[in-house]
């Protein structure tokens, strides 16, 4: 992916979270510095993939950012062919009652929620890593904010 050295954040926060178990890190900085490919290394560090359900949740704000966040999951997951990736985000429509049994799910908050708590799709005791990318604009958009703090909890 053309990476030489870490960046400052990587640099910072890599330690904090591949350590065992993993640190709570609240992190900022500007974009393009490689905050997503940090906390996407750190996910598919701690997924088994033995086990089939969701170990790793990433809350984004927008469909736009759920989807771009997941490219770069399936592109630095590629040599992990047997990591599988879930998109909670509109339009995706599962059957009530199913399990799903995808390591990383990524998605925005309505969905997410729906599908922890309504559709009981993922349990949430078992999220090992749990991201809440750009959690600046998720409290500062109306109704995020409730949303993220439920899944969060």
């Amino acid at each position: 992916m053309g990476f030489n050295r870490p960046s400052k954040i990587q640099e910072n926060a890599l330690p904090l979270m591949l350590a065992e178990p993993p640190q709570n890190l609240i992190a900022q900085s500007q974009s393009g510095t490689g905050k997503t490919a940090a906390f996407v290394l750190a996910m598919l560090s701690h997924v088994e993939p033995a086990n089939r359900y969701p170990q790793c949740l990433c809350l984004s704000p927008t469909y736009e950012l759920a989807l771009q966040t997941g490219k770069v999951i399936e592109q630095m997951g590629k040599f992990y062919p047997e990591l599988k990736l879930a998109y909670a985000v509109r339009g995706n429509k599962l059957e009530r009652g199913q399990k799903i049994s995808e390591h990383i799910v990524i998605g925005t908050p309505g969905t997410v929620l729906d599908w922890c708590s309504k559709l009981k799709f993922i349990d949430p005791k078992k999220i090992k890593v749990f991201v809440l990318d750009e959690a600046d604009v998720m409290i500062a958009t109306q109704g995020h904010q409730d949303q993220s703090i439920r899944i969060q909890r």
